[in-house]
């Protein structure tokens, strides 16, 4: 998966809806947003949603902790309402409901697999299993992303078709071992350990480099102009006179 000078919506459009959900991700088809980022963790009882946090209370109605908790108290939760009182209402999706609306769409998507801690292992084959079952024929594989290297580990070994990317919040000077190991096409940094060097080293290994959470237009061109492939943003907007359709304000 390729996504050249691209913006990609970051959890959907998590500056414009409520962050991993399916209206989130309807903004950022709208915005003419062509790929969305997502995270993946599993409720205590198994079962796959679209959600970031380890705790619930920061974009649901809900307490506790996401992977403690049961998929029928997780579908019972508002996570819109925080968001906004126009997205009261709104849920948490399922993982399979998103790959059902990825199948209706021309939206290309990274899903990244952000386990529970202790659940390594059970994300990494539930969302290896819903690609399998749920991604449609013909469609291009999603590009799978991890900090967490033994989930990558576990889809280069059990489903070495997917393309894989390596997340790095801190800099690691072994990062090209790990990505060669892994045989991933991607490297994504986070903005704050993105430097002109690490861009131009990465990009002559011959891995496709993706930045985020880049929020600001002056950034975004930077970074552009250093060669970045792609960068995850919050903000999008529609429209094409402005180079790399990023909004100007900056989220902290």
């Amino acid at each position: 998966m390729v996504f050249e000078k691209k913006i990609i919506g970051h959890r959907g459009a998590a500056a414009h809806a409520p962050e991993n959900t399916l209206v989130a991700f309807e903004n950022a088809r709208a915005l003419n947003c062509h790929c969305i980022e997502f995270d993946v963790m599993l409720s205590v009882d198994g079962e796959a949603f679209v959600f970031h946090d380890d705790t619930l209370h920061r974009t649901t109605n809900g307490f506790g902790k996401f992977g403690l908790a049961t998929s029928q108290y997780l579908k019972s939760l508002d996570a819109g309402r925080w968001f906004s009182k126009a997205f009261r209402g709104e849920k948490i999706p399922t993982f399979r409901e998103v790959l059902e609306w990825l199948a209706l769409s021309e939206m290309h998507a990274n899903v990244e697999i952000k386990p529970f801690p202790g659940s390594t292992e059970q994300t990494t084959l539930a969302v290896l299993h819903h690609i399998r079952d749920y991604w449609p024929v013909g469609k291009a594989l999603p590009l799978v992303s991890s900090f967490d290297v033994q989930a990558l580990v576990m889809c280069h070994r059990l489903a070495p078709e997917l393309p894989l990317g390596l997340l790095l919040h801190h800099w690691d000077e072994h990062w090209k071992r790990l990505a060669d190991d892994l045989n991933c096409v991607s490297v994504h940094l986070n903005r704050h350990i993105a430097t002109k060097s690490r861009v131009h080293a990465i990009k002559k290994a011959g891995f496709l480099v993706y930045v985020y959470t880049v929020n600001s237009k002056r950034l975004a061109t930077k970074l552009f102009d250093w060669g970045v492939d792609a960068v995850f943003s919050d903000y999008l907007v529609l429209n094409m006179k402005t180079k790399y359709q990023l909004m100007v304000r900056r989220l902290i």
